[in-house]
């Protein structure tokens, strides 16, 4: 079986695979009975990348599948780029797009996106990853209380960065200003294209803390070039020395995103159980679990219409606060 990684074009990575599964979707037979194709809205090697790499990873290694799967790249705007080109594909159960809500809803309000989610069919939310609030290991910030209260006395003296512009990072960052009576327009954030070039501002000195996913973090954590202040998660992440933001009393200032898995418009219900019947067959292979341990993701699988409602809340969500921000406006 062959797996083909892409951004832009594909790049072949040969597996083995094993028996088709699913009900039958056409006069083919059971699904999926040709190629998939799997679209990441976002750069390579990003959280988006490396979920749909795990999927198609997980077709072939643990013989989920007996067809080829292509990833492909096709990042911008929050995720809104790749959105309003899978958009197009109505009806075809062979095309998926992974993503995450909070992420994606914050791009297609910000950017005034025409295509909205809802147009969608739903798949399945599969998991949740922690974020990390950190600083430069030169920073004078020791604790997270300690630059929450810099951050209070002179707002923009606090420079924050990571993440798209209105996604998850920022929405966060909002929660702990509010939380300090501080006015979201005094809040000093910029916005990056992924990991890579947060990393560069806060090494650098131009950005002051960042916050992003952990699994996009660890490397500088684990080299040292980085101070974890808190994580988002419900317990502490193991490896990482830092309390989590419900230990500090502000678990209710973090924004948790559902990462998942979308397919076109145009799906009958048959359709959308049979692409929801083969994702969760992958979300229970041992492959997805390492997975879920090598990027610190906890479960949270909502199917179908579980995922959709979950969209739609969060959809008011992330609006009100964009609006509280002056975006999307």
């Amino acid at each position: 079986m062959k797996i083909r990684l892409a951004a832009a074009v594909a790049v072949a990575v040969t597996l083995t695979g094993g028996c088709a599964v699913g009900e039958s979707t056409d006069a083919g037979g059971a699904y999926p009975s040709k190629a998939l194709s799997i679209m990441a809205p976002g750069s390579p090697g990003g959280g988006w990348d490396t979920r749909a790499r795990g999927i198609a990873g997980a077709l072939g290694e643990c013989k989920v599948a007996d067809v080829d799967a292509t990833v492909t790249n096709v990042p911008g705007a929050g995720g809104t780029i790749g959105l309003a080109q899978f958009a197009k594909r109505t009806g075809d159960p062979y095309q998926l797009m992974v993503m995450d809500s909070v992420t994606m809803l914050g791009g297609i309000v910000n950017n005034k996106s025409p295509v909205d989610l809802s147009t969608l069919t739903p798949v399945a939310g599969l998991s949740r990853g922690p974020s990390a609030i950190v600083v430069a290991k030169k920073s004078p910030y020791e604790d997270l209380k300690a630059l929450l209260d810099a951050m209070e006395a002179k707002p923009h003296s606090v420079k924050w960065t990571g993440g798209s512009l209105g996604g998850p990072g920022q929405m966060t960052v909002a929660g702990l200003a509010k939380g300090r009576d501080i006015a979201a327009k005094e809040i000093n954030f910029v916005p990056t294209a992924g990991g890579g070039e947060s990393m560069n501002l806060l090494l650098s000195g131009a950005a002051t803390v960042g916050i992003d996913t952990v699994a996009e973090l660890r490397p500088q954590i684990e080299a040292g070039e980085l101070r974890v202040l808190s994580v988002d998660s419900e317990q502490r992440v193991p490896g990482i020395d830092a309390p989590t933001m419900k230990e500090l009393g502000l678990g209710g200032e973090a924004v948790s995103t559902l990462a998942g898995v979308l397919a076109p418009a145009g799906l009958s219900k048959e359709q959308q159980q049979d692409v929801i019947g083969l994702i969760d067959k992958v979300r229970r292979s041992s492959c997805w679990k390492q997975v879920l341990e090598r990027n610190n993701w906890t479960e949270d699988w909502k199917p179908g219409d579980e995922f959709g409602k979950v969209l739609a809340e969060q959809r008011t969500q992330v609006t009100a606060i964009l609006g509280e921000l002056g975006l999307g406006k």
